[in-house]
């Protein structure tokens, strides 16, 4: 089993943290993690049974994994501070939204094996969706471990990194659109009668089924919409107000927004 190392432990590093352990994938005490000041990275560390580093550096030295879940502004900084102890036959993994692969190159080595790779929220009970882009350097026995490290996490995707920001805004920004989605649906229950705690099950329980339902027989979600919708019934009398009131264009002028897509 490799050593991994989490720089950043944030929403996303914390889920990452959490997703790798719940799975059984590695060991807690294979992890390594380092970040911030607060105390919160060495709380985490010790609720996880996992290794607290007091310095990035320290990470760097005792793994072969290192996972930098940072934001891209500090990222640069992150990189200059590691840079003098990596080894060539390290990884490194970064969850950085629009910093390129380029840039990356610049601050380290063209020979270092560097994945960009944009897991979600979800990744903390398992059910992430991450995209993966490597680096021309990252052989073929490299790719295959960081599949195999995100796959128990969630189910992945292989694109090129010009798809990175629109997957990151697809699987990272929709847990919050879902749950957006998810409360409107529990208060319109509330509003028919149910109590607070029945809406909230029907309504997160339904798009979990309905998620699963589509991932498990490949369905087209027209396909679930429609043998859902039966001629003149309550579902398609449903659907027409949802097309009434834009829902789809909203969701498309959503995503359009968070991924700064003008068209």
């Amino acid at each position: 089993m490799k050593q991994i190392g989490i720089i950043g432990v944030g929403h996303l590093g914390s889920a990452i943290l959490q997703g790798l352990i719940f799975s059984q994938y590695v060991t807690p005490q294979d992890v390594f993690i380092s970040g911030g000041t607060s105390g919160k990275t060495q709380q985490i560390a010790k609720d996880l049974d996992c290794q607290f580093c007091l310095t990035n550096r320290a990470v760097v030295e005792q793994t072969d994994i290192i996972i930098l879940a940072v934001i891209p502004r500090i990222l640069p900084s992150v990189l200059e501070e590691i840079k003098p102890y990596l080894s060539g036959n390290q990884m490194i993994i970064s969850t950085a939204a629009s910093f390129t692969m380029a840039q990356i190159q610049e601050i380290l080595t063209s020979h270092q094996a560097i994945i960009r790779a944009i897991p979600n929220i979800p990744s903390r009970v398992c059910q992430g969706m991450t995209a993966i882009s490597p680096a021309k350097q990252v052989t073929n026995k490299q790719l295959e471990i960081v599949k195999q490290l995100f796959m128990a996490i969630g189910k992945i995707a292989i694109v090129d990194e010009s798809k990175l920001d629109i997957s990151s805004t697809i699987a990272g920004c929709s847990p919050a659109y879902v749950a957006l989605f998810i409360e409107a649906l529990a208060d319109a229950g509330v509003l028919a009668g149910l109590t607070r705690e029945e809406a909230y099950l029907m309504s997160k329980q339904a798009v979990l089924g309905s998620a699963s339902v589509l991932l498990a027989q490949s369905m087209l979600p027209a396909e679930l919409k429609d043998g859902v919708c039966s001629p003149g019934g309550t579902t398609i009398r449903g659907i027409a107000q949802l097309e009434k009131y834009g829902l789809r264009n909203a969701v498309i002028e959503a995503v359009k927004a968070s991924a700064k897509i003008k068209a």
